[in-house]
């Protein structure tokens, strides 16, 4: 795949959006309903909330029998949500604990991109090829001058958005982050 072929690929379409920003919102609303609804205690809501990503994880994991880089991620950030709901049974610690990962990811993102080897091209890869030789392809396709600056600009937007959410997330947690998450979505749409 040359500069040429990557640059006239569409930007991502509404089927794609939906697939992506589903798995985010997913355990958004069971935790609306839970706590709604079923009124169980935000405690409960958010560890009912967390199968959500984790359920998705399995279901790759048993698919392609290999776990995906994101995938390690999104259960990290479940474990640790679960293990400080068991310990500390605050919902507020709950969702710090998460944002706390998540700015994890964000300095990981911007350091990648301070050394000049984004981790999003692993990230890619692993999400697209299916083979250890369309992994090298696209690994090298990505790493193309025109295609690695704009590898490093998305990364460095995910890097510090990532980062804004974690800041925002200490002072205003209850819905702020879903629309961080939108934006950058909606962002990479746009700039893809």
């Amino acid at each position: 795949m040359s500069d040429m072929q990557i640059s006239r690929q569409p930007a991502l379409s509404r089927r794609a959006i939906l697939r992506r920003l589903l798995p985010a919102l997913i355990p958004y609303f069971v935790y609306r309903v839970g706590t709604e609804h079923y009124h169980l205690t935000a405690v409960s809501a958010l560890l009912l909330a967390a199968l959500s990503p984790a359920v998705g994880s399995l279901i790759e994991f048993a698919r392609k029998r290999q776990l995906s880089v994101l995938g390690v991620f999104s259960l990290v950030g479940i474990v640790a949500k679960v293990a400080s709901a068991l310990l500390f049974h605050d919902p507020r610690l709950v969702l710090v604990s998460d944002s706390l990962l998540t700015g994890v990811y964000g300095l990981l993102l911007l350091g990648s991109v301070l050394v000049g080897k984004p981790v999003t091209v692993v990230l890619l890869t692993n999400m697209y090829a299916k083979s250890p030789e369309q992994r090298a392809r696209m690994k090298q396709s990505l790493q193309a001058s025109g295609v690695h600056r704009h590898v490093l600009v998305l990364t460095t937007m995910w890097g510090i958005g990532l980062l804004l959410m974690l800041a925002i997330s200490v002072l205003l947690r209850p819905v702020i982050d879903y629309g961080v998450i939108a934006a950058l979505v909606a962002g990479t749409a746009a700039y893809g």
